[in-house]
């Protein structure tokens, strides 16, 4: 994997290479995706300064942690949890 360095950090080149501006609405599958985007979301604020692609990365990582609240409740083990 190519790296690239900015202010003394590697990251991935393909970081650089695919935005989720050409993606159409992506999904986060695993909870390994959903902190690397956390990652990349600071990235883009420390390195770039771009505040708009770390509120999509963030939305991203709000939209997962929705879909597992979901999965969760809807999970009959955890019937006796639920609050009434």
């Amino acid at each position: 994997m190519a790296y690239s360095r900015v202010l003394d950090l590697p990251r991935p080149v393909e970081s650089d290479l695919c935005a989720p501006d050409n993606a159409s609405d992506p999904v986060l599958a695993s909870r390994s995706e959903c902190l690397e985007q956390v990652l990349q979301a600071f990235q883009d604020i420390a390195d770039h300064d771009d505040i708009h692609q770390a509120a999509r990365r963030l939305m991203l990582v709000q939209d997962w942690i929705r879909n597992e609240a979901l999965q969760a409740a809807a999970d009959p083990i955890f019937v006796d949890l639920r609050l009434v």
